[in-house]
Parts: structure tokens; C-alpha cells; sequence
């Protein structure tokens, strides 16, 4: 389907890009000065319309047949897209098929994305910013004046199929198909002719596409921030660029450093815990100062005290650890005890 699209021009400068491409036609859109670019345009709107009579007009998207007697009960969100493989066939499109054939003008369409329950909306437009003239048709009403149009879509190729089962069908000025749908000459088509000229293409060389902001799913939202890359989508894209830079130039700089030295070996009968008790065990060492008598009362002095609460360290230190350590905690606390018991004061028992 294509239910959204932007034209990023004024009403003059359409005029002008079209005379630039040396497009022949009549200008029947009133003061165009006045229009403005739209980044959101949606069924119901007026848009300007290229018929393959070469007249440029303002239309409302949204067909409405002419044999219509009252418009107010039409329902022109329903026409906004005619299968092409219908056209041919169905009341709504033979006339229209046959007699009012045209092209609109466009910067880009939108198009919806369906991860489970997400809609991620999706910008595609031409490489070299150029016009898309996509296929339609349109019908006049003439009770009302009223002029409408509908966009034709078709089976989506192969490398468009992951994003929609259809797309707008795309026709290239200049090109055998451009000129065929606008031959004012053609009013009788069969099955086969239809859908050689209606074919969805999606040629890489030409369009491009990314993900935009969820905002243009709001009719009421203008701006061509809605045609800009998603901030998501370019903040994910220079991630993962940064991501795989950094990894190259860690890889660059790493020293080539033989397995068993980056890590020393442990000893086979010690666990990292305790070679890592050991190493606190050796930064706890008493520091010794004094000289003669009081070296030995100092020494034993800082051995008590340091034992005790290094032994109490040691116990907090395991507790932390997990319970993966309680044969050290019960070892650590037996030689507290043994400890205290050997340093406490002594009674001599007389006999």
C-alpha cells in the first residue's frame, strides 16, 4: 500500500523542476505561490496531479467515481490505492483506466515495517533527489467540481518484500512505461499489457530508503524532520560502527603475550583465596623498632595484637566472600583461639 508521501518543493518550484525536466503542460492549480512543501501529505488531502492530457492540477487523494450522487457518503479512504490487478476488472477502476490516466509528483513514500506488534515507518526516495512520478488515475465529479485521484500499487519485488508485500508502482520519465500509461491515444488495455506496464520495481541503482520517526503516523505532524533518518536508527548505525573501530584498534595494540603470562600459574595445591590470605598475611608483618629488652617485649606486643585482628579481618574477609569458604573461616577462628589460650596469663597450682 502507500498511504503516506512527501512533495518537499512550493507550488513554483514544482512548476520550475518540471520545466527543467522538459515536461509539456498546462498549469491549472490556481495561485500555487501559496502551497507549501509537505512531508506528510495523507488521503483526503490536495495534492498536485500530472494527467496524461499534460495538465498539472491540484486533486484530493481519495477516488471518487463520477457516477457518485452524493459525495458526503463517499468513503475516499478506501480508494487512496488500486490494485493493479484489479483495475481492469472492477466498476470502481475501468473508467477511470481507460480515459483518465495519470502521474504524481513526489520527494518520497512512506512505508510500514511489521515486527510483531511494532510499525516502524521507512522514507524511500530517489538517489539523486529527483521527482517520483508514481502511476495512478483520477475521476471527475462534476455536480461538485471535484476532482480525486488514487495511487496504483503492485505485488513488491523481491528486494522490497522484507519491508511490504506491495509498493507504488514507480514510473520513470522517459522510459517505455512512462510513455505508454500517458498515451492519451490508449483507451483499450488487456490483462497481460496492464501488468507489464503497472510492474513494481525497486532498482537499488535509483531509490534508497531508512527508518524515520514514528511521528509521521500522525496526520496532524509537518516537517521534514519526518523525512530525516530515526535518531534510533543513526545512533544504532554509528554504534555499531564505533563498536567494530574500537575492536580493531584493541586488536592492533594488544601485545602478543605468550597464555601463561598474562595470568601467573597458581601453585597446584593453593586456591586464589589462599595465595590471596598469604599476600594479606605479608603486608600485615609487625614493623619492628625497638632495640635490645624491648625488641622481644615489643615484637610479642604487635604479634598479639596484629593476630587478633588480622583474625577478625580474616573472618569478615571470608564471611564476605560466600559460603564457598568455610573450612577457612573455621580454621581462622581455631587459631584465634589457640592464640588467645597461649597468651593468656597462667595460675600455678600448689600442690
Amino acid at each position: 500500500m502507500c498511504g503516506r508521501y512527501a512533495l518537499d518543493c512550493t507550488g513554483g518550484q514544482l512548476e520550475r523542476r518540471f520545466t527543467e525536466m522538459g515536461l509539456d503542460f498546462t498549469n491549472e492549480r490556481g495561485d500555487t505561490y501559496s502551497n507549501q512543501p509537505s512531508y506528510n501529505v495523507a488521503p483526503t488531502s490536495a495534492s498536485p496531479v500530472y494527467t496524461h492530457h499534460k495538465v498539472l492540477r491540484d486533486m484530493k487523494w481519495g477516488l471518487i467515481p463520477y457516477w457518485v450522487s452524493d459525495v458526503s457518503k463517499s468513503q475516499p479512504y478506501k480508494t487512496f490505492n488500486a490494485r493493479c490487478e484489479n483495475i481492469s476488472s472492477s466498476k470502481m477502476w475501468t473508467a477511470p483506466c481507460k480515459r483518465k490516466r495519470c502521474v504524481v509528483p513526489v520527494s518520497g513514500y512512506f512505508e510500514w515495517q511489521t515486527k510483531g506488534k511494532r510499525k516502524i515507518p521507512y522514507y524511500l526516495t530517489r538517489r539523486d533527489s529527483e521527482l517520483m512520478f508514481l502511476a495512478g488515475m483520477y475521476d471527475y465529479v462534476q455536480s461538485e467540481n471535484l476532482y480525486t485521484f488514487t495511487i496504483i500499487t503492485a505485488p513488491a519485488p523481491s528486494n522490497l518484500v522484507w519491508l511490504h508485500t506491495r509498493m507504488p508502482v514507480v514510473l520513470n520519465r522517459g522510459s517505455k512505461e512512462w510513455a505508454t500509461w500517458l498515451d492519451t491515444s490508449k483507451t483499450d488495455w488487456d490483462e497481460s499489457e496492464l501488468q507489464k506496464v503497472l510492474e513494481a520495481q525497486c532498482n537499488e541503482d535509483e531509490l534508497e530508503w531508512w527508518q524515520v520517526s514514528s511521528d509521521v503516523g500522525k496526520v496532524s505532524n509537518n516537517g521534514k524532520y519526518l523525512i530525516t533518518p530515526a535518531k534510533s536508527s543513526m545512533r544504532d548505525f554509528f554504534k555499531k560502527e564505533n563498536k567494530s573501530s574500537s575492536t580493531l584498534v584493541h586488536e592492533e595494540r594488544k601485545p602478543h603475550v605468550k597464555e601463561e603470562e598474562e595470568e601467573p600459574q597458581l601453585k597446584p595445591n593453593k586456591s586464589k583465596f589462599e595465595v590471596k590470605l598469604e599476600e594479606a598475611e605479608e603486608k600485615e608483618k609487625p614493623i619492628i623498632r625497638e632495640e635490645g629488652d624491648q625488641l622481644e617485649k615489643g615484637l610479642n606486643e604487635q604479634i598479639i595484637k596484629k593476630k587478633d585482628s588480622q583474625s577478625v579481618d580474616m573472618v569478615k574477609q571470608v564471611e564476605e566472600n560466600g559460603d564457598g569458604q568455610q573450612n577457612h573461616k573455621r580454621k581462622i577462628r581455631k587459631a584465634g583461639i589457640q592464640d588467645m589460650l597461649r597468651n593468656a596469663p597462667r595460675k600455678r597450682v600448689r600442690r
